[in-house]
């Protein structure tokens, strides 16, 4: 009779972490059990006292039930069954088990890496993603039947894989496979005995290559997940936040109501507004010198509304904060409150890709700063460089309605003479105003080619500045290769405007040129410094 099927939580540790003190959390409450002799494999279980206790709604319902309900009890069980095979061990959970286990001693992408090697690649059940730029967005698509990659519309060169289920491929012996991080959960036909060649399998397949066939893109961004790792990004962090002009700054980090949030306050100076999140302001109401990474999650940054006294949102300053460093030769990128490992081949990819786009030498005047240390706004450069040169036409703020977009567009903020579709922003924004412009240069240049209506209403702003202007855009479809998009950055390189960038603004500015090339529009980007 062949063993029965049994479903497993599987996780690899790392090496030096054989020792069962270093891979659990704390064994002082834990019992132990010795494994039996003759299975081909060391190892312990150990099992947490099970916590017993009534749900949480008990107490709710009994307030409006007759009598008392006393018999309802909730009961959690936790165990762990390290294995020690073959100089390599394993950590195998049953129940809420992966809470006992120490996260810095887990292989971080064991499972994912596993499971793609056991997947056909057109078999998947389920994908698990997140993009970051300037926020965290996480999705999860199901397919009603097994299908491959394109039907869960990931987009290769910018989501990053977290989880995926599917169908093993014949030769491995193995019912269904799950991968999510370092966890990988297996339905497989074993008995006790089994564990030890079960789990040469899988670290056989965890080392196996031939998941880049299909999703060699999995490597390009990871989620760090190695707490001692985690506490020296931190300690990178702080230094910088303690320079006096530090490289990190500060965007909402999830999705927001602009239109509703009027301006944000901070801990220690509620009252002292800005208009965007400014880090100068929130550093300048702390004490530097104390500043920690536990001081960042306790303090707040508050989004206000018409009523400035109570906020319509919070969220920590450690989750707002944004920023780049390197570790150990690596490059690290902390978003919405959690670190991200780029792989140096894709870092290196994405710059080239940004060195290829053209920086066109435009007549456009350096940034002016003001006596009071800041800088000129968006609005007053458009302004001046429209004034300066009677042939640009300016377009700032002038929103264009669509057949196919909920809300209008801004058609561009400078229109040149040559047809130049200039859009502006300025650098110290970030990789969140950044991403704005990169779209709006996007989305402008597609309803140019396929939005009767907008070009109908861009005509419309043109002919309002001057008569004749209008032939700038024809009623009809135009012809793309006439144009040019080009992206002026405010405040930086002149002659590196791209390689200036974070890392998640080069890689949106590259994704949004290749989406422009493909639509025929030529693009540009150029660089204004500041006035000396």
């Amino acid at each position: 009779m062949p063993p029965s099927l049994q479903k497993l939580h599987v996780r690899l540790l790392k090496t030096g972490f054989h020792k069962p003190e270093a891979a659990l959390e704390d064994t002082r409450k834990l019992s132990i059990y010795d494994l039996r002799e003759g299975l081909g494999f060391a190892g312990r279980l150990y099992v947490s006292p099970p916590n017993q206790g009534p749900p949480r709604w008990l107490k709710f319902v009994n307030t409006g039930v007759e009598g008392e309900v006393k018999e309802l009890t909730n009961r959690t069980n936790a165990a762990v069954l390290l294995i020690n095979r073959n100089k390599r061990a394993f950590a195998i959970t049953f129940g809420h088990g992966r809470h006992l286990l120490n996260e810095a001693a887990l292989e971080s992408d064991f499972g994912l890496k596993a499971a793609l090697n056991s997947l056909r690649h057109d078999s998947l059940r389920s994908v698990d993603s997140f993009a970051i730029e300037e926020q965290t967005v996480h999705k999860r698509s199901q397919a009603s039947r097994a299908s491959g990659l394109e039907v869960f519309g990931i987009d290769v060169s910018h989501d990053i894989m977290r989880a995926v289920t599917g169908i093993p491929r014949p030769e491995v012996a193995l019912q269904t496979v799950s991968g999510n991080g370092g966890t990988l959960s297996i339905s497989a036909r074993t008995d006790f005995k089994g564990l030890g060649p079960l789990t040469d399998r899988l670290f056989s397949l965890a080392r196996k290559r031939t998941y880049r066939d299909h999703f060699a893109w999995v490597d390009n961004v990871r989620r760090v997940t190695d707490p001692n790792i985690v506490v020296d990004l931190d300690v990178k962090l702080i230094a910088d936040l303690k320079k006096a002009s530090p490289q990190a700054y500060l965007a909402p980090p999830e999705p927001i109501d602009w239109e509703q949030i009027l301006q944000f306050g901070y801990t220690h100076a509620r009252k002292q507004r800005d208009v965007d999140m400014n880090l100068a302001t929130y550093l300048g109401n702390v004490d530097r010198d104390e500043l920690t990474a536990e001081t960042l999650q306790e303090h707040w940054i508050y989004a206000y509304g018409e009523d400035e006294h109570d906020p319509l949102d919070r969220w920590s300053v450690y989750h707002c904060l944004v920023f780049e460093t390197s570790h150990a030769g690596k490059k690290f990128v902390l978003t919405a409150g959690a670190w991200f490992e780029i792989a140096a081949t894709f870092a290196q990819q994405i710059l080239r890709q940004v060195q290829q786009i053209a920086k066109p030498k435009l007549p456009l005047p350096d940034v002016r700063q003001n006596p009071e240390g800041s800088r000129e706004s968006e609005t007053l450069y458009n302004q001046r460089v429209a004034n300066q040169d009677a042939s640009t036409a300016l377009l700032d703020r002038h929103i264009a309605r669509c057949q196919g977009t909920s809300t209008g567009i801004e058609v561009c903020d400078l229109l040149t003479q040559d047809k130049d579709l200039i859009h502006v922003k300025h650098r110290k924004g970030g990789s969140s105003s950044l991403s704005h412009l990169f779209a709006q240069g996007r989305m402008s240049a597609e309803a140019l080619l396929r939005d009767r209506d907008f070009r109908l209403d861009a005509r419309r702003f043109l002919r309002g500045i001057r008569p004749g202007l209008q032939a700038r855009i024809p009623v009809g479809k135009p012809d793309p290769r006439r144009y040019r998009v080009v992206f002026a950055i405010l405040g930086t390189d002149a002659g590196a405007p791209g390689e200036d960038l974070p890392f998640f603004s080069q890689l949106n500015l590259a994704r949004t040129s290749q989406a422009l090339s493909e639509l025929g529009f030529p693009v540009g980007i150029t660089g204004i410094p500041v006035e000396t």
